[in-house]
């Protein structure tokens, strides 16, 4: 009866029992800790995986995705997970097959598993298992999206001193609202709004200078951190694999056509479409226009471009009001010069001065012309200028001004005193853009 009673060793099992369960705890807290250590590690290297594999596919396009893949698996491997071996995977996809960017063209999707070896989990399901653990090793994974796509800036001015941007009057209006505008030069008069009424709908204004006008448009930012050129490597074409030394007054309706890929043609006369004279010249690519001595488009003309560059590596671009002008670059990416619709080279010197800035190019495109673009514009020592008070100029793609594929301005300066509405075209081709960034997104 007393031995019945007995109650001594309790507390010595209640503690065993205790033990074993903090014991079960802090184990699986270890395991745990290491599988989201594992987590992290991986993530990075999903991380890397799709980074690389979208910086290669930029500079290597190809449809079968091979050499992506290879970037991505190798990216992956130098962060710690070869695929196939201890049962890794590294899955790259283009486009991603899940989240909010599935099925979309540009993105890259990276997808990393491998299987993690628990150790207090493998034991205690050994234990209650008889022997038979599920869970000696977790599968742990990561995915990562990288984006191949369009810069967000649409209009460069790539001036190093003076004003770079003014806007002039109570009608001058810059409408981009897809895009940025970033403004290169550090004077403390780099960005210039004269009126009230001068009006920028854009979805950012950066100015590395200042500006000491009292009306600030909406967004803008002064002292802003200075951006390269994008398109300062692009080289000018120096042999011409066709010269044509016939062509210079066109009165009618004539076409020519490229040889095709980084094939260049060259005019060597002054070609002129004569006022009034309903002249129309037709260039069709793939391939490089290039105007020896420049190119005037007369009032009631109209130059046309299909899949084609103009380059203006000599003389003057000038457009007539009433004149048309259709350009279309040649969205290829194994072109030197895709996505350029329209270039004047640093190189040409015997361009039109400005006439308000004797040291710059005068470089005016719209005046009351009709312009449709879909492609760069790229003259770096260029002033652009839209001079017409009350004039409407309208960069659209193709006939459909409601697209958002349009052109992307780089040039030394824009002086607007009316309305110049510009639409993005690197949003719009976002996988053969020249401009394009790689990002990661998820």
């Amino acid at each position: 009866m007393r031995i019945r009673n007995d109650e001594s060793g309790q507390a010595l099992v209640l503690t065993a029992l205790c033990m074993t369960i903090l014991l079960g705890f802090t184990g699986l807290a270890v395991d745990v800790g290491m599988l989201f250590h594992a987590k992290r590690n991986m993530q990075i290297a999903a991380d890397a995986a799709a980074t690389a594999a979208a910086v290669d596919f930029l500079y290597n396009p190809n449809p079968s995705m091979t050499s992506a893949i290879a970037a991505g698996q190798k990216a992956a491997q130098d962060n710690g997970v070869i695929n196939g071996s201890g049962g890794a995977v590294v899955t790259i996809n283009m486009p991603p097959s899940v989240g909010p960017n599935a099925g979309a063209s540009g993105f890259i999707e990276a997808i990393v598993t491998t299987p993690n070896p628990t150790i207090f989990m493998n034991a205690f399901s050994a234990l209650f298992s008889k022997g038979a653990s599920s869970f000696r090793s977790v599968t742990v994974a990561a995915r990562a999206v990288a984006s191949v796509t369009g810069g967000s800036t649409c209009l460069y001015l790539t001036d190093t001193s003076g004003t770079a941007l003014q806007l002039g009057g109570t009608s001058a209006a810059l409408n981009a609202p897809g895009c940025g505008v970033y403004v290169n030069s550090p004077d403390t008069q780099a960005l210039v709004t004269n009126g009230t009424g001068s009006n920028v709908n854009v979805s950012y204004l950066d100015v590395v200078g200042s500006s000491t006008s009292t009306h600030m448009p909406a967004g803008t930012l002064l002292n802003a951190a200075t951006r390269a050129n994008p398109l300062d490597s692009l080289p000018n074409p120096s042999t011409c694999d066709t010269t044509d030394s016939s062509t210079g007054t066109v009165s009618s309706s004539t076409t020519i056509s490229a040889l095709g890929v980084n094939k260049v043609y060259c005019f060597v006369n002054t070609v002129t479409l004569p006022n009034g004279s309903a002249a129309a010249l037709t260039l069709n690519g793939p391939g490089v226009f290039v105007f020896q001595n420049g190119v005037s488009i007369g009032s009631g003309t109209t130059l046309t471009t299909n899949n084609a560059t103009i380059d203006i590596s000599g003389g003057s671009f000038n457009q007539a009001s009433n004149s048309t002008l259709q350009l279309s670059a040649d969205a290829n990416v194994n072109d030197t010069y895709n996505g350029i619709a329209l270039m004047v080279p640093s190189s040409n010197t015997t361009y039109q001065p400005n006439p308000q800035n004797p040291n710059k190019n005068d470089l005016t495109l719209f005046g009351s012309g009709q312009s449709t673009l879909n492609g760069i514009i790229y003259a770096p020592s260029a002033e652009l200028n839209l001079q017409d008070q009350g004039a409407t100029s309208t960069i659209s793609c193709g006939h459909d001004t409601s697209s958002n594929i349009c052109t992307t301005v780089i040039v030394s300066s824009l002086r607007l005193s009316g309305t110049l509405n510009i639409a993005n075209y690197n949003s719009g081709n976002p996988t053969t853009s020249p401009l394009r960034v790689v990002a990661l997104v998820e």
